[in-house]
Protein backbone atom coordinates (compact mmCIF):
# COMPACT_ATOMS: atom_id res chain seq x y z
CA UNK A 1 0.00 0.00 0.00
CA UNK A 2 2.83 2.40 0.77
CA UNK A 3 4.23 1.89 -2.75
CA UNK A 4 0.91 2.98 -4.27
CA UNK A 5 0.86 6.10 -2.08
CA UNK A 6 4.50 6.80 -2.97
CA UNK A 7 3.71 6.32 -6.65
CA UNK A 8 0.72 8.63 -6.47
CA UNK A 9 2.80 11.29 -4.69
CA UNK A 10 5.46 10.90 -7.37
CA UNK A 11 2.76 11.25 -10.00
CA UNK A 12 1.56 14.50 -8.45
CA UNK A 13 5.15 15.78 -8.40
CA UNK A 14 5.44 14.85 -12.07
CA UNK A 15 2.20 16.69 -12.80
CA UNK A 16 3.67 19.85 -11.29
CA UNK A 17 6.87 19.49 -13.33
CA UNK A 18 4.87 18.65 -16.46
CA UNK A 19 2.66 21.71 -16.11
CA UNK A 20 5.69 23.96 -15.62
CA UNK A 21 7.47 22.54 -18.67
CA UNK A 22 4.37 22.59 -20.88
CA UNK A 23 3.64 26.21 -20.00
CA UNK A 24 7.14 27.25 -21.02
CA UNK A 25 7.05 25.08 -24.14
CA UNK A 26 3.80 26.72 -25.21
CA UNK A 27 5.55 30.11 -25.42
CA UNK A 28 7.90 28.73 -28.05
CA UNK A 29 5.13 27.00 -29.94
CA UNK A 30 2.93 30.10 -29.99
CA UNK A 31 5.78 32.44 -30.94
CA UNK A 32 6.85 30.42 -33.99
CA UNK A 33 4.17 27.78 -34.70
CA UNK A 34 4.50 25.05 -37.29
CA UNK A 35 1.62 24.77 -39.78
CA UNK A 36 0.00 22.06 -37.66
CA UNK A 37 0.19 24.10 -34.47
CA UNK A 38 -0.94 27.23 -36.32
CA UNK A 39 -4.23 25.53 -37.23
CA UNK A 40 -4.61 24.24 -33.66
CA UNK A 41 -3.99 27.69 -32.20
CA UNK A 42 -6.44 29.28 -34.67
CA UNK A 43 -9.10 26.89 -33.47
CA UNK A 44 -8.23 26.85 -29.77
CA UNK A 45 -6.69 29.65 -27.75
CA UNK A 46 -3.29 28.73 -26.22
CA UNK A 47 -4.55 29.65 -22.76
CA UNK A 48 -7.40 27.19 -23.13
CA UNK A 49 -5.00 24.47 -24.24
CA UNK A 50 -2.79 25.06 -21.19
CA UNK A 51 -5.81 25.18 -18.88
CA UNK A 52 -7.11 21.87 -20.20
CA UNK A 53 -3.65 20.30 -19.79
CA UNK A 54 -3.52 21.57 -16.21
CA UNK A 55 -6.95 20.10 -15.50
CA UNK A 56 -5.95 16.72 -16.91
CA UNK A 57 -2.37 16.57 -15.64
CA UNK A 58 -2.98 15.79 -11.97
CA UNK A 59 -5.47 12.94 -12.41
CA UNK A 60 -3.53 11.36 -15.28
CA UNK A 61 -0.09 11.59 -13.63
CA UNK A 62 -1.59 10.46 -10.31
CA UNK A 63 -3.01 7.33 -11.96
CA UNK A 64 0.30 6.71 -13.74
CA UNK A 65 2.07 7.06 -10.40
CA UNK A 66 -0.28 4.61 -8.70
CA UNK A 67 0.32 2.08 -11.48
CA UNK A 68 4.09 2.60 -11.12
CA UNK A 69 3.74 1.98 -7.37
CA UNK A 70 1.90 -1.29 -8.01
CA UNK A 71 4.54 -2.32 -10.54
CA UNK A 72 7.27 -1.50 -8.04
CA UNK A 73 5.65 -3.75 -5.44
CA UNK A 74 5.51 -6.60 -7.95
CA UNK A 75 9.08 -5.96 -9.12
CA UNK A 76 10.40 -5.82 -5.58
CA UNK A 77 8.93 -9.25 -4.83
CA UNK A 78 9.89 -10.89 -8.13
CA UNK A 79 13.39 -9.43 -8.69
CA UNK A 80 14.85 -7.99 -5.49
CA UNK A 81 18.28 -6.41 -5.56
CA UNK A 82 19.63 -2.91 -5.56
CA UNK A 83 21.80 -1.17 -8.10
CA UNK A 84 22.37 2.15 -9.88
CA UNK A 85 21.59 3.90 -6.61
CA UNK A 86 18.09 2.43 -6.52
CA UNK A 87 16.57 -0.12 -4.16
CA UNK A 88 15.53 -2.24 -7.18
CA UNK A 89 17.81 -2.41 -10.22
CA UNK A 90 15.37 -4.24 -12.51
CA UNK A 91 12.59 -1.76 -11.83
CA UNK A 92 14.83 1.26 -12.45
CA UNK A 93 16.16 -0.16 -15.74
CA UNK A 94 12.60 -0.91 -16.86
CA UNK A 95 11.50 2.66 -16.04
CA UNK A 96 14.50 4.06 -17.93
CA UNK A 97 13.75 1.89 -20.97
CA UNK A 98 10.07 2.82 -21.04
CA UNK A 99 10.90 6.51 -20.60
CA UNK A 100 13.32 6.48 -23.53
CA UNK A 101 10.87 4.58 -25.75
CA UNK A 102 8.11 7.07 -24.97
CA UNK A 103 10.24 10.23 -25.22
CA UNK A 104 12.04 9.60 -28.52
CA UNK A 105 8.94 9.90 -30.75
CA UNK A 106 7.92 13.14 -29.02
CA UNK A 107 11.43 14.57 -29.41
CA UNK A 108 11.34 13.75 -33.11
CA UNK A 109 7.84 15.18 -33.59
CA UNK A 110 8.34 18.29 -31.45
CA UNK A 111 11.90 19.28 -32.38
CA UNK A 112 11.14 22.92 -31.63
CA UNK A 113 10.63 22.10 -27.95
CA UNK A 114 12.87 19.04 -27.70
CA UNK A 115 14.57 20.42 -24.59
CA UNK A 116 11.23 20.58 -22.78
CA UNK A 117 10.37 17.03 -23.80
CA UNK A 118 13.80 15.88 -22.63
CA UNK A 119 13.25 17.64 -19.29
CA UNK A 120 9.92 15.89 -18.80
CA UNK A 121 11.50 12.53 -19.72
CA UNK A 122 14.45 13.00 -17.36
CA UNK A 123 12.17 14.14 -14.57
CA UNK A 124 9.86 11.15 -14.99
CA UNK A 125 12.83 8.76 -15.05
CA UNK A 126 14.18 10.33 -11.88
CA UNK A 127 10.87 10.50 -10.05
CA UNK A 128 9.56 7.07 -11.02
CA UNK A 129 12.89 5.24 -11.31
CA UNK A 130 14.58 6.45 -8.14
CA UNK A 131 12.34 8.63 -5.97
CA UNK A 132 9.30 6.33 -5.85
CA UNK A 133 11.33 3.25 -4.85
CA UNK A 134 12.94 5.17 -1.99
CA UNK A 135 9.59 6.57 -0.85
CA UNK A 136 8.07 3.08 -1.01
CA UNK A 137 10.75 1.59 1.27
Amino acid sequence: MSAVVAGTAGGFLMASLFISAISIMMFSLVKNPSPTFRTIFERYKPGGVVLSLVALAYPVWGIIGAIVGILYTISDKQAPGSGLGSPNLVFTIAILAVTVMMAVPFVLLLRQVAAGVAFIALASAGVFGWLVPYFAE
